[in-house]
């Protein structure tokens, strides 16, 4: 008992050095609220709301969702046309609006005792028994709950058309006997509101939850912060964290580091700053995948069975807020859209094809710290590499802080 017991204490000890960072064998995830800039930029000052309706039954629903889409737009930072002439004018229709239950009787099959027999038991000499069990239908009755909203909407500014197209929604859950289904008021007042959000998405700034995945690890006390959506002190944590040693693990630090700034982009309200911290989030991002190409979840996404929902590819959620951003910070005109379909949901870009190590990365591990050995080690574990080697390149990389042993290197694999 004691041998084993000083055994056991041993591999307790030992363990801490056999750590390294990662994800974990339970992946860990938060929610992160993801501002999603206008679809347009034809502004939201002075805009005017109408919403109709034919059909007398629906009617209390356009004026209820009339009021949605008015305080979607005063949320996100415009005024309504109170008297003369407005500068931007909604125009919707509401076609129909309807819900209802329904009892469907499904048959399951249920694995249950259904007899038993006698088997001889050799070592003990006598007969036993023991039971059998088949595949038992069940009738089961499940309660369907659907709703419908039809609609189209036309949204003109400066005399031109910005934006038109359908707003449907579409609500369809089923539920057994335990489980507990929302009234069908509460139901049509959900699609209202997404309706209402749909519309208001071309003009102002949205919100919606994500969930990314967290660190664990070093990373571990940092947790409730993310959970609480102290970003900043996250931020703080990880950055006063020394960089790895080791450059599979400094991946983990700068993919805490990419979240971190992320979530702060989308709580500020300055754009210009907002697209600061998401280039450097970007930044960190590709220099997580591009030092530790074995992980999969720096470019891909995660489903879990315990998880309510599937968590998008970080490098292209982020990517896909740059050009968002980008073009909601540069203006210009507000270019006409046809929207086909209103999907409730902002779409995530399909995974990019994987990109070598470029200069932009050298230089970013350079600046988080990393010495010449790592840096080196991270250039040959890289998939593929894409230097350039010109001139112009160079002084860039020596700029950048990267050191000419490493320049060297580069060049060496920019011939092969």
């Amino acid at each position: 008992m004691t041998r084993l017991l000083a055994l056991l204490l041993a591999l307790g000890l030992a363990l801490p050095g056999f750590a390294r960072e990662g994800f974990g064998f339970m992946k860990k995830s938060v929610d992160m609220t993801r501002t999603v800039p206008p679809s347009t930029n034809a502004g939201a000052r002075r805009v005017k709301v109408e919403v109709e309706a034919d059909r007398g039954d629906v009617r209390d629903d356009a004026r209820t969702l009339q009021r949605y889409l008015t305080e979607h737009l005063l949320s996100g930072a415009g005024t309504l046309a109170e008297s003369g002439k407005p500068e931007v004018t909604i125009h919707v229709m509401l076609d129909r609006l309807d819900a209802e239950e329904t009892w469907n009787t499904e048959t399951e099959y249920v694995r249950q005792q259904t007899g038993t027999k006698q088997k001889w038991n050799e070592k003990k000499q006598k007969y036993e028994t023991e039971p059998i069990y088949s595949n038992v239908p069940v009738q089961k009755q499940y309660k369907v709950v659907t709703a419908n909203l039809d609609g189209t909407f036309d949204i003109a500014a400066r005399n031109e058309d910005v934006a038109s197209g359908p707003m449907d929604q579409q609500f369809r859950q089923k539920y057994g006997d335990s489980d507990s289904s929302p009234a069908l008021s509460t139901v049509e007042d959900d699609l209202l509101r997404k309706a209402a959000k749909v519309i208001a998405a071309h003009l102002v700034p949205t919100q919606e939850r994500v969930s990314v995945l967290v660190p664990r690890a070093s990373f571990e006390p940092l947790i409730p912060l993310a959970e609480s959506g102290a970003w900043e002190r996250y931020l703080a944590g990880a950055e006063a964290i020394a960089p790895r040693k080791n450059v599979k693990d400094e991946a983990y630090r700068q993919y805490a580091l990419a979240i971190a700034k992320e979530a702060l982009a989308y709580q500020t309200e300055e754009r210009g700053k907002a697209m600061e911290l998401l280039r450097a989030a970007k930044s960190h991002y590709e220099v997580a995948a591009a030092t530790n190409p074995g992980e999969e979840l720096f470019r891909q996404g995660y489903t879990s069975l315990l998880a309510t929902g599937s968590i998008g590819a970080p490098i292209a959620r982020v990517t896909d807020s740059v050009t968002r951003y980008d073009a909601w910070t540069s203006g210009g005109s507000a270019p006409a859209v046809r929207v086909a379909s209103t999907t409730p949901s902002v779409p995530q870009p399909a995974a990019p094809a994987k990109q070598g190590m470029r200069n932009q990365t050298v230089i970013d591990l350079a600046k988080a710290g990393l010495s010449d050995e790592n840096i080196l080690m991270a250039i040959d574990a890289a998939e593929r590499t894409e230097f350039d080697v010109s001139p112009d390149g160079l002084i860039a990389l020596a700029k950048g802080g990267v050191s000419k042993g490493v320049i060297a290197h580069m060049q060496k694999k920019a011939k092969r």
